[in-house]
């Protein structure tokens, strides 16, 4: 009997027991027979992992948080790649370093490709990296941005395989603060968290290819005689589900509140159709992912955990600890999860922030 033809009930019972993503890859790849075997295995493992900071702040350390079981396995991350991690909903992360050098690393097998050193712009303190945006296209380039409120002449850099520099893209007209980029069927998705405004820039030519006004958002009208500490705060995150639909998620939490457990908050959602903004109030088997630097979408199967129509929020605490809230777009609740693992886990405060990524078991 040859390998492809082990019997489909033996090959479900070894994908069952195999725990390393990056092995699980390697197993459903062998054949097809394994890999319609291990369907059901791979739809249960479609759920984010929270890429968490490292616990000091000079430390290169990196841990993966998993949803699904709340355990926390280390990362196979190369000393040299040290201290900024950024990750992304297609596997691969942006490591940046104290000297500005930077590279594309991919959490689940090591595997790294150099990058050119940083912008100028970029060079400031560590708030400045801290605060660096991006994604990319597997084919064409790297985009990143840095959210700054100060005039630039560019709001956001990118560079093509093999480059030796970052490339200015001009599109500081059109966008004020880029607040999270996505990268989407051949564009990038520049988003202004402020504005609420989007432009999209061509992978090929980095052109500005389309600029999408905001969503008619209902916002909170602050009290003028609270301090400004005190005023009520708007977050927006733009979502790229697919080429065909946008979503931007805006959550408010009025004057006092601190968006804890329990607490009350205001959730918009609303879809660009590709000619018009819609409000909606449900996503369907859809669950929204965000954290400080972008949203995605995960589709809730049945099997993998995920709530339909809930958006998960993750955060850092100033004591050093990261939080995952439940937003459900239908009762406008708000749940903290209880989770041991990642509660006792203790990260640098302040100097980073938890980043979703996705595992690909393709």
């Amino acid at each position: 009997m040859s390998w492809s033809d082990l019997p489909a009930d033996l090959v479900a019972a070894i994908a069952d027991r195999i725990t390393d993503h990056a092995d699980f890859a390697c197993f459903r790849s062998v054949c097809p027979p394994w890999r319609s075997a291990s369907a059901a295995h791979a739809a249960g493992r479609r759920v984010p992992l929270l890429l968490l900071p490292a616990e000091y702040q000079l430390r290169v350390d990196r841990h993966l948080w998993s949803l699904a079981d709340d355990s926390i396995a280390a990362i196979p991350l190369p000393a040299a790649l040290g201290f900024f991690l950024f990750a992304s909903p297609r596997g691969w992360a942006l490591a940046v370093d104290h000297y500005f050098s930077a590279a594309l690393l991919h959490p689940f097998t090591g595997a790294s490709a150099a990058l050119p050193e940083l912008p100028p712009s970029f060079r400031g303190d560590l708030i400045v990296r801290r605060d660096t945006v991006w994604d990319h296209s597997p084919q064409h380039a790297v985009m990143i941005a840095r959210r700054t409120r100060k005039p630039c002449s560019s709001a956001a850099f990118f560079c093509r395989p093999g480059d030796g520099s970052w490339s200015p893209v001009e599109c500081a007209e059109e966008i004020g603060q880029v607040s999270s980029i996505a990268y989407c069927d051949g564009a990038f998705y520049l988003f202004d968290g402020e504005t609420r405004r989007t432009i999209g820039v061509d992978c090929e030519t980095f052109a500005v290819a389309t600029v999408i006004e905001p969503p008619p958002v209902t916002l909170i009208v602050p009290d003028e005689h609270l301090l400004t500490w005190n005023q009520p705060r708007a977050e927006s995150t733009l979502v790229v589900s697919s080429a065909e639909d946008f979503l931007v998620i805006v959550r408010q939490q009025p004057e006092g509140s601190y968006g804890g457990p329990g607490e009350e908050v205001s959730i918009e959602a609303f879809c660009w159709d590709r000619r018009s903004w819609a409000e909606v109030g449900d996503i369907g088997d859809r669950a929204v992912f965000v954290d400080s630097f972008r949203g995605f979408c995960v589709e809730a199967n049945g099997v993998n955990g995920v709530r339909r129509n809930c958006v998960y929020v993750a955060d850092a605490s100033s004591d050093g600890t990261c939080t995952v809230s439940v937003l459900d777009l239908a009762g406008l609740a708000t749940e903290r999860l209880s989770l041991g693992n990642l509660g006792s886990h203790r990260c640098g405060r302040f100097w980073q922030r938890p980043s979703w990524s996705m595992p690909n078991l393709h």
